[in-house]
């Protein structure tokens, strides 16, 4: 598994050769899973607290809408990515399965299980100090946007979302047999709209 971080290109050049495995992309899915649904169950306890006592059992319903709806995130995540990259690899007379594509994409959230994690970790330290009682929603959107812990942590993102985009590279290189270029422009398109959206969001460095 350390490979896939350190040398993606040898990781894939030789799991070309293997048959599709799903054991290890489930798991690592499984983990992103568990961790968004914890952020989602984190992010609704704290806004539980500022409820009225009668609207707790709603609230709790809400919870769990969040964690059903976090997991599928990332199943949805998992599958568009792989879209994505599969169809714009079209372009360049790609060649390869998508099984094979979406077997390889998993391997690129590596790096976002820590990024979830540091994120799990500031979004508990932002909402800890957030009054939703209050009655305007966007006073309060604007505080947890405008808190330096989340522009610490979209930096973070960013940057392991780019550590993902390297490995997504040599992965979409070998699983639709494109060159070095043109896998990087497959995967550099939508990352990159990411990347520049994510910075607009948090108008960090003051874009």
């Amino acid at each position: 598994m350390l490979e896939v971080l350190t040398d993606p290109n040898g990781f894939f050049k030789r799991k070309i050769n293997e048959e599709n495995e799903w054991k290890t992309p489930l798991i690592i899915m499984a983990v992103m899973a568990i961790l968004g649904a914890l952020s989602a169950y984190i992010t609704m306890m704290k806004v539980m607290e500022s409820l009225p006592q009668e609207a707790a059992a709603f609230a709790g319903v809400g919870a769990a809408f969040g964690i059903v709806g976090a997991i599928i995130g990332v199943i949805f995540a998992w599958v568009l990515y792989s879209a994505i990259f599969y169809l714009i690899s079209l372009v360049f007379n790609g060649e390869g399965s998508f099984k094979r594509v979406m077997e390889f994409v998993s391997y690129g959230f590596i790096p976002s299980i820590a990024s979830s994690a540091i994120s799990l970790y500031f979004t508990n330290k932002i909402l800890s100090g957030i009054d939703f009682s209050m009655d305007d929603p966007t006073m309060i959107a604007d505080m947890i946007l405008t808190d330096p812990s989340m522009k610490i942590a979209g930096i973070l993102g960013i940057i392991f979302t780019l550590w993902s985009a390297n490995i997504w590279i040599f992965g979409m290189m070998y699983a639709r047999n494109l060159s070095f270029k043109n896998a990087a422009i497959t995967v550099g398109i939508p990352i990159g709209l990411y990347v520049l959206y994510t910075l607009y969001t948090l108008k960090i460095f003051g874009v």
